[in-house]
């Protein structure tokens, strides 16, 4: 029985492996047709990158989470949205983002202390010059509409300074991922924001989608990390209970 689990163990461990390779390669191909501006590249490929970071997922989990699939639900649909890349679609694929950014706060304030006010504030500074930066530079460009990013751009901001705060105050790999993937994330708006600002928009495209790409596969990493911490948790109490 024991060789039967180690090997499923190893067979699925396999899978998960292809399949991350696969998301990479997919990846890859994806920022290259941005930097291209082929369209029928980017439509072939854009599509497939959160369905296989998905199913590394859930080949690696050992409790999937339904939130977090949840959420990458609608990250899927955002980035089907941004293909198009009419003022219209971008909007409604921002609010498909704030959804799944929402999803993530509420995920990880179950996995992380909250902070008092003042680390909290102290560590989303760095995030708010960022955005700030954004507003001043694009306003101009995106008019109204810019509030919209800002709203979203709120809910970074919080999870940025919560990440930076524990990463700061406990510094272990889970923390490290999770402040490292918000980073990417910050810098990724940024970049989507300034291509409207600048003409070089497929080549901020492209670096846009690469940071993207990271911060949404180290966020899965410490999805699992986490799970995999719980786990050994939960094990060592019912081995104490034993004792």
């Amino acid at each position: 029985m024991g060789s039967n689990d180690y090997l499923k163990r190893w067979s699925s461990n396999k899978i998960a492996s292809i399949i991350l390779t696969t998301f990479f390669i997919v990846s890859f191909i994806e920022i290259t047709a941005e930097f291209n501006e082929d369209k029928v590249l980017v439509w072939l490929t854009k599509p497939l990158i959160l369905p296989l970071l998905i199913g590394y997922y859930i080949r690696r989990s050992n409790k999937i989470n339904p939130y977090f699939l949840i959420a990458l639900f609608f990250c899927w649909i955002a980035n089907l949205l941004f293909i198009d890349n009419t003022w219209n679609y971008i909007l409604f694929g921002v609010a498909c983002f704030l959804v799944y950014r929402i999803l993530v706060i509420i995920i990880v304030l179950k996995k992380v202390k909250m902070p008092d006010l003042l680390p909290l504030f102290l560590g989303s500074i760095p995030f708010v010059f960022i955005y700030a930066s954004v507003a001043i530079f694009t306003f101009s460009t995106i008019g109204d509409s810019l509030y919209l990013f800002l709203i979203q751009g709120v809910f970074t901001i919080f999870l940025g300074g919560l990440s930076l705060v524990n990463y700061v105050l406990t510094s272990n790999k889970a923390n490290r991922i999770l402040f490292v993937s918000t980073l990417l994330f910050a810098i990724n708006q940024f970049v989507f924001i300034l291509r409207f600002y600048y003409e070089e928009a497929n080549f901020l495209q492209a670096i846009a989608m690469a940071f993207f790409v990271w911060a949404q596969f180290l966020l899965t990493k410490y999805i699992l990390h986490t799970e995999k911490q719980r786990n050994r948790y939960l094990i060592v109490n019912k081995l104490k209970e034993v004792v």
